[in-house]
């Protein structure tokens, strides 16, 4: 099963309808203020939650009227409508998760949602937060990247923990071997993929990969 995630953040609607042509899902949340993007987006979600302190009440009847399934959370809460959202995905033990609207104008909410890759990556689920520009994933073992499917021309490693080791590249301009990066170094900005697929793999650690096109 594959979930998709609106979230409240930024989104350009026009690329949600352009990538969602291509790429297909078995359920769809929308989260709060995601609810009017999917909306602009013409996605009927099949769950609509959070507190709805931002959506438009008009846009809330239109779901309502469709029958969308609601789950209501008090505005005064632990988690976030994108942090709900995330754990309602992974109970249905998806393959994959893709969170669109998890960045944006308020850096808090996208930290915070970076960091909810955590809960996808312990749970061995594949989890990706896509933007205009970016496709961020965070990783515990291997990954391949396609130069076909790369979502821009820079690959950036940076570490979530402390230190990342035994850090292993083919198919990028700058290939490692068994190094390591901590919190703070900057080594693992702008890589960029020299053959049609590039493999990262690693012994330790949580290491987030992010592919940017300006």
């Amino acid at each position: 099963m594959k979930v998709l995630i609106i979230t409240g953040g930024k989104i350009n609607s026009n690329l949600l309808k352009e990538y969602l042509k291509s790429h297909s899902y078995d359920y769809i949340i929308a989260a709060d203020g995601g609810g009017a993007y999917a909306k602009e987006a013409g996605i009927i979600p099949d769950l609509l939650l959070g507190d709805f302190d931002t959506l438009d009440k008009q846009v809330l009847k239109e779901y309502q009227e469709m029958g969308v399934e609601f789950m209501t959370f008090p505005p005064e809460k632990d988690y976030t409508d994108t942090h709900l959202a995330l754990i309602t995905a992974l109970a249905k033990n998806p393959e994959q998760i893709t969170i669109f609207g998890a960045t944006g104008t308020r850096l808090d909410h996208t930290l915070a949602n970076i960091g909810l890759l955590t809960l996808a990556v312990h749970a061995d689920v594949k989890a990706e937060i896509i933007d205009e520009n970016n496709r961020i994933q965070m990783m515990k073992d291997h990954l391949t990247i396609k130069k076909e499917e790369a979502w821009g021309k820079y690959i950036s490693l940076l570490p979530y923990t402390e230190k990342v080791a035994g850090i292993d590249l083919e198919g990028f301009l700058y290939p490692l071997h068994k190094a390591e990066l901590t919190i703070g170094i900057s080594r693992g900005i702008s890589n960029e993929l020299v053959k049609e697929q590039g493999t990262i793999s690693i012994e330790s650690g949580l290491l987030l990969v992010i592919e940017s096109r300006d």
